[in-house]
């Protein structure tokens, strides 16, 4: 079994209208959503005024439940519109805004981009059995990756695609604002899923920036691996370090609760900060817990997960994400890979088509490199 984790870096949906190169595209969306949002406000839905949100609702076919090719939603809360008469012909239920509260909004679709393209080639070149995701909006967005881009991947570093399907696609949403949660993508089988959104820190606010999501996985016969999905506070926001020390306080406590009734217990995701750092020691220096990249069976040619990743024997600053393994895992360890293909370097070879992308357009880096993480993986014997 290979299980990896990977920080995608915001995968995000994005409107319909708002994703095209030449914004005149979805320009008409756009004035098309402002008008039918006017017109619902008026306070008289006058003849002229029902006549125009008619048009513009068969326009979008707002109210056509089997439509999925949208460009704008509706949103209802109050009151009905309209009744639809089997006929096409309508009567019209509400006399203005008082009536029906209501509003337009831009459809989204996942995110058609290079750096998104790019980040599905890592996630189908590792081809984990159980692959954590880090920094993506919400499910949908997820499963639309995966429908939409993982899927239909032409090549991978120049070779055709062979992207297997995941029969699972989970996400719980977390604590901030931005949507920027943690996921999963699975062939093996989930049986259960907890959220820690709700556990407070000293201060009173949320412990986890984003979540601490447990996932539980049935194995063979009735043994069970349990793995703690993590993205820990921000070296920006968490200058001291002591959110972060105080989350990996309350993850230790999970793992040692979790591994009262399994003993294959996995604490992964981005940690935001290297092992040397010194405030995840709750974690870090685990009895039961070893990080995958200290173990022999990498090949340590760079300690770091971000960016250029360092350089072999100096500082571990770069390394932020980690795969924690509990004892009884640690003797089931046959590799330990990251894949670093994603990110444009001097020290390695990026994917075929990114170098291919560059050679057009070099100052649009930041927009075809999948990632500024790499993605860590390890091969377990289970």
């Amino acid at each position: 079994m290979r299980l990896a984790t990977f920080n995608v870096e915001n995968l995000f949906s994005r409107p319909w209208a708002l994703n095209h190169s030449d914004y005149s595209v979805g320009q008409p969306v756009l004035d098309d959503m402002n008008r039918l949002n006017a017109l619902l406000k008026e306070p008289q839905y006058t003849p002229a005024v029902r006549t125009e949100i008619e048009q513009l609702a068969d326009r979008h076919r707002l109210f056509d439940r089997f439509f999925d090719d949208r460009r704008l939603v509706l949103r209802e809360v109050r009151g009905t519109l309209w009744t639809q008469h089997a006929d096409g012909s309508r009567t019209w239920q509400a006399q203005g805004a008082d009536d029906y509260l209501a509003w337009v909004e831009l459809a989204t679709v996942a995110l058609d981009d290079r750096s998104i393209d790019n980040t599905a080639r890592v996630i189908a070149a590792v081809d984990a059995d159980i692959q954590v995701v880090v920094e993506v909006e919400n499910r949908i967005a997820l499963q639309r990756f995966h429908d939409d881009v993982l899927l239909a991947l032409d090549t991978v570093d120049g070779a055709p695609a062979q992207a297997r399907p995941y029969e699972h696609v989970l996400l719980m949403d977390g604590n901030d604002p931005r949507g920027i949660d943690v996921g999963l993508l699975a062939r093996v089988r989930v049986s259960g899923m907890r959220s820690h959104i709700e556990l407070r820190g000293s201060s009173g606010k949320p412990l986890f920036p984003r979540d601490c999501a447990m996932f539980v996985f049935e194995l063979s016969g009735d043994e069970r691996l349990v793995v703690f999905a993590n993205h820990f506070s921000s070296q920006a926001s968490d200058k001291t370090g002591q959110r972060r020390q105080a989350q990996s306080v309350k993850v230790a406590e999970l793992v040692d609760a979790a591994l009262r009734w399994t003993p294959y217990v996995v604490v992964c995701g981005d940690l935001n900060e290297g092992p040397s750092a010194g405030h995840m020691p709750a974690l870090l220096a685990h009895p039961q817990l070893r990080d995958a990249m200290a173990m022999p069976q990498y090949d340590g040619a760079f300690p770091g997960t971000y960016k250029t990743a360092g350089r072999a024997g100096g500082s571990d600053a770069t390394k932020l994400d980690y795969l924690l393994l509990s004892t009884a895992l640690q003797g089931r360890v046959q590799a330990v890979g990251v894949e670093r293909r994603g990110y444009v370097s001097t020290k390695w070879k990026p994917f075929v088509e990114i170098e291919q992308a560059l050679v057009s357009r070099p100052q649009d880096k930041e927009r075809i490199q999948a990632s500024d993480h790499h993605c860590l993986w390890v091969d377990l014997d289970l």
